[in-house]
């Protein structure tokens, strides 16, 4: 019987078993007293509802602080989340040689629009605030000081900006480049 309950608990997960927990607590606490006599739960409870209650308060505690966890956490990628915090950060302090970082790492000049990866320099310090706020990621810790590192523009940044050169917010000149984000 022992190995049983052991091979039972070895393929159940931690929360499968707070949950089991809580709900076997709730059952045999709150069953009517000739339910529970029938199912020869009545000498159980009594003995042991101490015990039983001290796991209906841990176990609604895990739920409880689970459920917060996840509000918090909802709440607080609603309110502050990568993709704001790039977005904004390229329409209102993106530097100019930041924009030319980007133009020269993921513009396809052939194709007239952004590209998701290219190579930068790991020298190069017009990435790290691009790295900072979200608009870029190193995308592979293997490179070379020839060739650089992989970077990817993130995909909502990649999206953003190819959005606002089909807009003709993005314009290539011969002495540089031009841009005004909406």
């Amino acid at each position: 019987m022992g190995a049983v309950v052991k091979s039972i608990v070895d393929k159940l997960k931690i929360k499968e078993i707070i949950g089991i927990i809580f709900i076997a607590s709730l059952l045999i606490t709150f069953l009517p007293d000739d339910i529970a006599e029938k199912l020869n739960l009545l000498d159980f409870r009594k003995s042991y509802q101490t015990y039983l209650t001290i796991c209906i308060i841990v176990t609604a505690s895990y739920y409880l602080f689970s459920l917060l966890r996840y509000l918090s956490l909802f709440i607080l990628g609603k309110i502050i989340n990568d993709k704001k915090i790039a977005i904004n950060y390229m329409k209102r302090n993106m530097s100019p040689d930041e924009m030319g970082l980007l133009v020269q790492t993921f513009y396809d000049f052939k194709m007239n629009r952004f590209k998701s990866s290219g190579q930068i320099d790991i020298t190069d310090g017009r990435k790290a605030p691009l790295e900072s706020k979200k608009v870029i990621y190193l995308a592979s810790q293997l490179g070379d000081f020839l060739n650089g590192f992989s970077y990817n523009l993130q995909p909502y940044a990649l999206e953003y900006l190819n959005a606002q050169l089909k807009k003709g917010n993005i314009v290539f000149r011969k002495d540089g480049i031009s841009w005004h984000f909406d």
